[in-house]
């Protein structure tokens, strides 16, 4: 046996905030990365569901749901001999010990973990990469976001991928079994089984990623490490819904202080946050009037210089951190393939693109020199190929900004 791969959907950020755990998912990744297991269950908080547009669970999903004494002997022995595993796995410890205690179960307070997002650094992800963007740059389906099955399970890939990855690389066997031993040698509580069974969620339909969520799903941090990149996880999460309340202000502000981070500290994330969001806004050539007020919104939520926010909505592309792309273009007989609906009849994009010399192509390879999407987060067959070959996307707008040139 190994690790448990635990994933939560909460109804807020900090249980020292009386958020509670409303869904929880297992799946069991042993010794030599098989995954042998999946579990998962619903759970009633007892309480408002929170941000029910990002994790999609309803009212009447949880009426019938056990409360999480009822299932906490289960999960326990789910959990036994194993690692705790999870991407960020200092903001489901938390919840996990938080849920453990108010259940009346004792839990030691050094739980053994492993993080996949921590370990990203070490596989070329950058510390505070985001699972959907692992999974992607991983060629790993990433399933339902914000579902905590689909989540658990994606982590148990994306754990088994880096156990595989770094099978023959000095030092990580013992690191793997090291860290499987001390698993194995941490004592969970032991409790009375109870007659409730688990109630795994109904399908829940994927809702359309929000550009706030881009920035969490696309964005590379390589420069976040420590401190800084749970902090800033912590923000990814905060903003999927394009709010920052007074209440989770607070929250953050909490957690700062527990990271040991100053409000200089602080502010410099906010700012190196906020430069990477226009920097993902300028991803296909165009800043629209929607992304600019996005920009503005989040740039006042975090409560950056007005002269930081007005020079970031000024129709400037910045000169930080450009992409190759930015000298991007395209040159006679070059390949491009179109994916997804467009606003535009696709066959009239194919017409126009022969007619200027270029060559429309039906499906992704190396030659290709572009991909234009209809949506720039899309997970089809062609993006995700495109992103394995460094393939630059681009929507309709970017493409006629292109061909303007």
């Amino acid at each position: 046996m190994s690790f448990a791969v635990v994933d939560f959907e909460t109804t807020g950020i900090l249980p020292s905030y009386h958020h509670r755990v409303v869904e929880i998912g297992v799946t069991h990744v042993e010794d030599d990365g098989t995954i042998t297991a999946r579990w998962e269950t619903l759970v009633n908080p007892e309480r408002d569901l929170g941000p029910q547009s990002i994790h999609g669970i309803r009212a009447a999903d949880i009426l019938d749901a056990p409360v999480f004494a009822d299932i906490a002997a289960e999960f326990a022995d789910l959990l036994r001999g194993r690692v705790f595993a999870a991407h960020n796995a200092t903001f489901d410890l938390r919840f996990l010990h938080a849920e453990f205690e108010r259940a009346g179960y004792w839990l030691h307070a050094d739980t053994p973990s492993v993080c996949t997002m921590a370990l990203g650094s070490s596989f070329g992800l950058g510390s505070s990469c985001s699972l959907a963007h692992a999974c992607v740059t991983c060629s790993i389906e990433p399933g339902l976001s914000h579902s905590a099955g689909a989540d658990s399970y994606a982590t148990a890939q994306l754990l088994s991928h880096y156990q595989w990855t770094s099978s023959t690389w000095p030092g990580w066997a013992e690191y793997w079994q090291r860290t499987a031993e001390t698993g194995r040698a941490h004592a969970y509580p032991t409790g009375r089984r109870t007659s409730t069974t688990a109630k795994p969620r109904a399908a829940v339909s994927a809702s359309r990623v929000s550009f706030l969520e881009r920035i969490s799903t696309e964005s590379v941090r390589y420069a976040v490490e420590g401190p800084a990149a749970k902090y800033t996880a912590l923000l990814d999460r905060c903003l999927l819904d394009g709010i920052i309340s007074l209440s989770e202000g607070a929250q953050l502000g909490d957690v700062a202080t527990e990271l040991g981070l100053t409000r200089t500290a602080v502010h410099g994330i906010h700012r190196d946050y906020f430069v990477e969001l226009e920097r993902r806004a300028w991803a296909d050539g165009v800043l629209t009037e929607d992304e600019k007020a996005d920009l503005r919104a989040v740039g006042a939520l975090l409560q950056l210089d007005e002269s930081d926010i007005a020079a970031a909505v000024d129709g400037v592309r910045p000169d930080v951190n450009l992409p190759a792309s930015e000298t991007f273009a395209l040159a006679t007989g070059d390949m491009v393939v179109l994916t997804g609906d467009m606003m535009r009849p696709r066959e009239a994009w194919e017409a126009e693109l022969r007619d200027r010399g270029y060559l429309p192509h039906p499906t992704v390879t190396k030659k290709v020199k572009l991909v234009v999407a209809a949506d720039l987060d899309s997970l089809s067959g062609k993006a995700k190929k495109a992103r394995d070959y460094g393939i630059p996307i681009v929507t309709e707008d970017g493409l006629a900004k292109l061909l303007e040139r």
